[in-house]
């Protein structure tokens, strides 16, 4: 189905910007209206459409109708599943909760697991209403059915013939070419796809430019003075920077879905997860750290202000987690301790790191050898004591500085 997603499109913006600020909990009082007056039909005809859907649409609604009517007409028909999957999939709510709402919908049996023939109702339902919404030609209903059928095993990872609500979100999570899509239109945006967005944009090396404004290059110095207190080689300072503050504009531009320049409360957590793969749980509390002018949105300056916080401590330790990223694909917890360990181990030996070498072995020693320790407590070292060593080395470092201007002085 990636064909029908790469057509050229010309929706109407008005219309989907007004869908896209609707909320799921006036959605659902439309559903339950639907459910008790219109029980036995799957059309409405267009003064049908506008008794359910007028108060929610407003001035819109015959516009809808319009749209999601086959031939465009008022005089024909439109199906009522395409009206309520369009109006889910564009509303103002997280994808996971999309997804949820939609499987409910349409299982019909309320099991909490889709069979075939539901997850072809949806697939056909969604697929068409999306197209017919941005003004894409829809592809037919067997070819959907076809599609279904080709995918149904792939879903179904317990091999019990049905697909859970989990399962369906999984795939349609990693399906990349459905997620742009409505990342485009629908500005619905997930953590596995701001992660894959932000890689790719790096590795595209459509990199950061850095202008003449003062405050770039004063954050490239500053970044520099971290690393090469950090790593104490001065010739993989300069790639380091660079990579790291190409790495964190990357996650910025793959977090922009409007292209503003901005990031907003509902887009931060992406931001920071495709960064470093932080789970943020409380947004509002974290933005408004970001947030320094209280602009209502974090500028580029203000995330990379954010980063620089802790002197290059939150940089550093955004590496060490890219290495695990690397090298599983999936998720941490499918690495093994001793494949974790040596992950960990090839981060600071191999990559300039030598200087918390000495501090991680002694940590390590106080409580067990490294190959006995678990994944949480691999992942509570990048956390904690990673951090605390490198600001360790930092003040010993400094106390040296100060030690030897003041002989210095003291020679003069």
């Amino acid at each position: 189905m990636g064909n029908y997603f790469n057509q050229p499109a010309s929706p109407n913006q008005a219309l989907l910007q007004f869908l896209r600020q609707l909320p799921l909990s006036e959605i659902q009082k439309v559903s339950k209206y639907v459910q008790q007056n219109y029980p036995a039909t799957n059309v409405l005809s267009l003064g049908e459409f506008f008794d359910v859907y007028h108060d929610i649409l407003k001035q819109h609604c015959g516009e809808m109708f319009e749209t999601l009517e086959n031939n465009h007409s008022t005089d024909g028909l439109t199906d009522i599943y395409e009206s309520q999957a369009v109006l889910i999939i564009f509303s103002d709510t997280d994808f996971a909760t999309k997804v949820k709402y939609i499987s409910q919908v349409f299982d019909l049996d309320k099991s909490q697991k889709l069979e075939k023939i539901e997850l072809i109702m949806i697939f056909q339902t969604a697929i068409r209403a999306l197209c017919k919404i941005v003004n894409m030609k829809p592809p037919g209903f067997t070819d959907i059915e076809y599609y279904v059928e080709a995918i149904f095993t792939e879903m179904d990872k317990n091999l019990d013939r049905t697909i859970s609500y989990e399962e369906l979100y999984s795939w349609l999570d990693n399906n990349y070419q459905l997620q742009d899509f409505l990342l485009k239109y629908a500005l619905t945006q997930t953590n596995q796809n701001a992660k894959r967005r932000t890689q790719e944009i790096f590795n595209s090396k459509a990199l950061f430019n850095p202008d003449q404004d003062q405050w770039i290059q004063d954050y490239i110095h500053q970044a520099e003075e971290s690393y090469c207190q950090l790593i104490q080689r001065k010739k993989l300072v300069s790639d380091r920077v660079k990579d790291e503050i190409n790495y964190a504009w990357s996650a910025f531009k793959a977090t922009d879905i409007n292209n503003d320049g901005s990031i907003s409360v509902r887009e931060l957590s992406y931001l920071i997860y495709g960064f470093d793969g932080t789970v943020v749980k409380e947004t509002k509390k974290r933005f408004g750290q970001l947030d320094i002018d209280k602009s209502g949105s974090i500028s580029l300056k203000e995330w990379f202000n954010y980063l620089q916080l802790d002197q290059g401590v939150e940089i550093c330790k955004s590496i060490v987690k890219r290495y695990f990223l690397k090298r599983d694909t999936n998720n941490l917890s499918s690495l093994n301790n001793q494949q974790s360990c040596q992950v960990l181990r090839d981060t600071l030996s191999n990559d300039g790191f030598e200087l918390y070498f000495k501090g991680f072995e002694s940590y390590i020693n106080e409580h067990s050898t490294l190959d006995k320790m678990s994944i949480q407590q691999l992942q509570d070292f990048v956390e904690g004591p990673m951090k605390r060593i490198i600001q360790d080395k930092q003040e010993l470092m400094e106390k040296e500085k100060e030690r030897k201007q003041a002989q210095n002085e003291k020679i003069i």
